[in-house]
């Protein structure tokens, strides 16, 4: 039989096409009680139509064996008037908060299950017949997620789920790999019905039901009759599904691919192990009950089970852990006192406006319960610092002056105005959000910490669903259609990982097909970033936990937006690379300088940071490095630290595209009148020159412009930062436009004000951040001012980051008048690391006039040499020659002609060629070799490198030069040429046309 196929749509539609799928609902209130959750009174089909349920669906959240998201289940079901509908995925409950959200919209009554791969050919279809069902069924899966010890391994027990039921649990026949239909195919009736009898010993008479699949295909028909005939002598009952994989007939050609995909074969290859036709899709109860007119009653024993595990999945909100405190007190009582012990150290003894803004806080979080929340994370940083792993809190927390107080963030929000209420308010629904910025190389101690003190069973993270993008979507389009590599490759040419490709790309038409109904859908789940969530009850009974890929990670099975709409709280632990570099930078300076800082000791309002910030002086400098950031410090010529928030937040893609970033720049240069569009908008826009830059602007012009309540304006910063956020702003533009018009606004003012909001969507950046990272950008550019030799090799021990190579790194730094060395065997440590300066020059005109040490590359940075061969080689110096060296270290050829090439045995004096010529016939030597009798070690009188070709060399070698520059190289022949230097630009004309040249 065939299949109806999908018509392709156009490459320019496919993000309209996302766009236009059901939205998720808002998520519920965190303080919604968790399980039981609300059963729904049955609705009756439209028009008198035959009752219908769908007891047996896979999503596209059966990774490769589903071709539709669970919204599009949903709608298409309640198009069909589809009484209720189960959602069953592979081993898990990926998507139920999206599927519920979609139903709630819908008016659909929800069943929740999942398919349990008992082995890869005996699957288990099991229903929740209740909230404590979905617990049971959730935390069975969880057990044998981690059970397995690998991801995608879940390693189930049936005597084990038999226990774990209770009652709560209908457990259907399945698909063809279920016990009793793969029992009948291959060994007979009498072979399934021990195995019917089987499960219904184990589970139960009353909860095990025979379910008749009919896709109209060959066989079918026999099969259902067959397994009738063992219910019917088991004395079980009977039900029907779909079994389906892909929500309407036009997704057929896309399930087959994906099942092709599944099984690493082509389509044509494949065929013999997907479904021969698209019918595996949602049906109404018109159609099933003449397809199952022959089968009295089971339509109506369908409908009636769906009935009886139907219920509303109305919001998880489980309690974070208890925290341990100390003295019998209350969680409250213990964080009241650690405030008052550290809030007058952090804010003045005295400081009457912090300590009202203190007690304020303090009741807020008594009202709402969230004592233990800001315990949890004050011990998070008590861990670190304790461990002296450097950690800042940044995000909304930085409202707080209670997360201030603590210690969780590092800016005094009293001191900057910043409004509580964007943390946490009693009005708001959802949890704080506490970010914590952590070095990246050391996170992996903190999350490992957070296992260890709650348990693998209270603690999980949060996954991150990766989803087809366009560049993925046609390689494997292509690649299931049969289409060799080489064309595969060619057409990936064609689009990025975001963008179509062009409209005169020479893709074939299936090829264009096939990938455009990929795209977007669940491709398989990775890691959120750092997100953490701890409960009181074991986690798994909310959400299961699986394994990752990473080892020692286990991960929920719901990404970010699925654990806020259950109501969990997330605690993000996030790894930040400048963190790293500037303790490094501090240790270095307390070791070569004697001087100790930290994040807190580093001296504010330096006016010769600002100068430097203002001449762009600024490679590896945080946030402010790109080219974009440098081209605006002069425009923008910060002075003061607010000055740096803002230039933090202005090149983001939200002001760029909200046409907000040169308005502000004339502005404050006095090249046009600051004013706002409209006084109700002078409140949020009045100190920033009446240019919208921060997500808490938008919000505020929601409030005053459109009349939009404190909690609409939360579901716009909600809906701004989502991944749909294009499409959930969209639903909120008439009710902007019309609170606006309301307000005497003028229409054209309004779709101007609508327009900045939509372009803040997913890009928007929160001031409260931008205030977090403009401390980092101080911090860094002062270390970077006056001890720019410890920034620098900082900055190189922690590649890759940045927007700068190492090459320009030694180049900035050496424009400074520091000096870098090369690699030596017999001198460089296994990472960079810094010397003693042995001819002191002048102080350097661009920093402090402090004397500088010299800059020495590591070993690790040679090609071929990992970082545990660069510490043993660093740990057995000092080497005499390169003969002892080779024997010594048992390197092989390539690595030591590598290090040949660097001039890494200058400190034996041999030049590169003559290393070269010496180090392949050292090679062969071993720690058993009689030294000196190696033949051939001893290289002739060789020419040396010209420095051209001992650039070159540092480059192939190392990926950097300690002294020079390819540019230097060919400057004279530029110049020559006309081309101008950069500082040569700095005093051209703004009207004569000039050419530069670089690398």
């Amino acid at each position: 039989m065939g299949f109806t196929s999908h018509p392709a749509l156009p490459w320019s539609e496919l993000h309209r096409r996302m766009a236009g799928r059901p939205a998720a609902a808002t998520p519920p209130p965190t303080g919604a009680t968790v399980l039981p959750l609300r059963r729904r009174a049955p609705q009756q089909p439209p028009g008198g139509a035959p009752a219908w349920a769908e007891l047996h669906v896979h999503s596209a959240f059966s990774f490769l064996d589903g071709a539709s998201d669970p919204e599009v289940l949903a709608a298409e079901a309640a198009r069909l008037g589809v009484e209720a509908l189960a959602l069953t995925d592979h081993d898990g409950l990926y998507g139920v908060v999206r599927f519920a959200q979609a139903a709630e919209e819908a008016g659909l009554r929800t069943v929740f299950g999942a398919e349990l791969s008992l082995t890869p050919d005996d699957h288990l279809l099991v229903l929740a017949r209740s909230p404590e069902g979905y617990r049971r069924l959730s935390a069975a899966i969880s057990a044998a997620q981690l059970r397995g010890g690998a991801k995608n391994r879940p390693a189930y027990d049936v005597a084990e789920l038999a226990a774990a039921h209770r009652g709560e649990w209908a457990v259907l026949t399945g698909c063809r790999k279920g016990r009793v239909p793969a029992a009948l195919a291959a060994d007979g009736p009498d072979a399934a019905l021990r195995e019917l009898r089987e499960l219904a010993d184990a589970f139960g008479d009353g909860n095990v039901f025979v379910e008749l699949i009919d896709q109209r295909l060959p066989g079918d028909d026999l099969r259902n009759d067959r397994l009738a005939g063992l219910a019917a002598a088991a004395g079980l009952p009977v039900v029907a599904s779909n079994n389906v994989h892909h929500a309407t007939p036009g997704e057929g050609r896309l399930a087959q691919g994906l099942a092709a995909l599944h099984e690493r074969r082509t389509l044509r290859d494949a065929a013999g192990r997907t479904m021969a036709a698209g019918t595996a899709h949602l049906r109404s109860g018109r159609e099933m009950a003449a397809r199952l007119a022959r089968f009295p009653g089971v339509r109506e024993a369908t409908v009636e089970l769906a009935r009886a595990c139907a219920f509303d999945f109305g919001g998880l909100a489980p309690r974070l852990p208890g925290f341990p405190v100390p003295g019998g007190r209350s969680e409250i009582d213990h964080l009241r006192a650690l405030v008052a012990a550290a809030g007058p150290e952090r804010f003045g003894a005295g400081n009457g406006p912090a300590l009202r803004q203190l007690a304020r806080e303090l009741d807020v979080i008594e009202q709402l319960d969230l004592a233990g929340y800001f315990l949890i994370v004050h011990d998070i940083v008590a861990f670190c610092r304790a461990e002296d792993i450097w950690c800042q809190g940044r995000g909304s927390a930085a409202n707080s002056a209670v997360c201030y107080a603590l210690g969780i963030t590092a800016v005094d929000p009293v001191h900057y105005g910043l409004l509580f209420e964007r943390f946490l308010s009693v009005e708001r629904d959802g949890p704080p959000d506490i970010d914590l910025d952590i070095e990246n190389r050391r996170r992996e101690e903190v999350i490992q910490y957070v296992y260890r003190r709650y348990g693998r069973e209270h603690a999980a993270q949060v996954a991150n669903v990766i989803t087809y993008r366009p560049r993925l979507a046609l390689r494997d389009a292509a690649r299931v259609l049969g289409y060799p590599g080489g064309q595969i490759d060619a057409f990936t040419k064609q689009v990025d990982f975001r963008s179509a490709p062009a409209a005169d790309a020479a893709i074939p038409a299936d090829v264009l097909a096939l990938g455009g109904q990929l795209l977007g859908l669940p491709r398989h789940l990775g890691i959120h970033s750092g997100g953490m969530v701890l409960t009181r009850e074991p986690v798994g009974e909310i959400c299961p936990t699986e394994w990752a890929r990473m080892p020692g990670r286990s991960v929920l099975q719901w990404d970010k937006d699925s654990t806020a709409g259950a109501g969990l709280v997330k605690i993000d632990l996030l790894g930040l690379g400048m963190l790293a570099a500037l303790h490094d930078t501090c240790d270095l300076i307390a070791a070569h300088h004697g001087d100790r800082y930290d994040l807190a000791a580093i001296p504010d309002d330096d006016r010769d940071v600002y100068e430097m910030l203002c001449r762009a002086d600024t490679v590896g400098v945080f946030q402010v490095e790109s080219r974009a950031q440098m081209a605006t410090l002069p425009r923008l010529r910060p002075r003061t630290f607010y000055d740096l928030v803002v230039e933090v937040a202005l090149i983001r893609p939200g002001p760029i595209q909200g046409g907000s970033v040169h308005p502000y720049l004339r502005r404050r240069a006095g090249e046009e009148p600051a004013h706002c569009p409209h006084p109700l908008m002078e409140r949020a826009l009045g100190k920033t020159l009446g240019v919208p830059l921060f997500q808490e602007q938008m919000m505020q012009l929601a409030i005053d412009c459109a009349g939009f309540s404190p909690t609409e304006a939360d579901r716009l910063r909600q809906a701004m930062g989502a991944k749909r956020s294009h499409q959930r702003v969209a639903e909120l533009r008439q009710r902007l436009l019309d609170g606006m018009a309301e307000r005497g606004i003028p229409a054209e003012v309004a779709e101007d004000v609508y327009t900045k909001i939509e372009a803040f969507s997913n890009y928007g950046f929160p001031e409260s951040h931008a205030i977090s990272f403009a401390y980092l950008v101080y911090a860094s550019a002062w270390l970077k001012y006056h001890y720019p030799a410890a920034f620098t090799c900082a900055l190189l021990a922690n590649q890759p980051m940045g927007f700068y190579a190492p090459l320009s790194l030694i180049s900035d730094v050496r424009r400074h008048g520091v000096r870098v060395r090369g690699v030596d065997v017999n001198a460089s440590a296994a990472g960079p690391s810094l010397e003693p300066e042995e001819e002191p020059s002048a102080p350097p005109p661009l920093t402090a006039g402090r004397p500088q040490p010299a800059v020495r590359l590591g070993l690790s940075a040679v090609r071929g040499l990992g970082e545990a061969q660069a510490a043993a080689v660093a740990a057995g110096r000092p080497y005499t020659d390169l003969e002892d060296f080779a024997r010594r270290t048992a390197l092989p050829a390539p690595v030591l002609e590598a290090l040949a090439t660097a001039g890494a045995f200058g400190c034996f004096g041999l030049t590169r060629r003559q290393a070269l010529w010496s180090a392949g016939v050292y090679a062969a030597s071993t720690p058993g070799t009689i030294p000196g009798t190696v033949p051939g070690g001893s290289a002739p009188d060789l020419p040396a490198m010209t420095p051209v070709e001992e650039t070159i060399a540092d480059l192939w070698a190392v990926g950097a030069s300690a002294d020079s520059h390819p540019m230097q190289h060919l400057r004279p022949a530029l110049s020559r040429g006309g081309a101008l230097t950069a500082a040569q630009l700095r005093t051209v004309p703004r009207t004569r046309r000039s050419w530069s040249a670089g690398w």
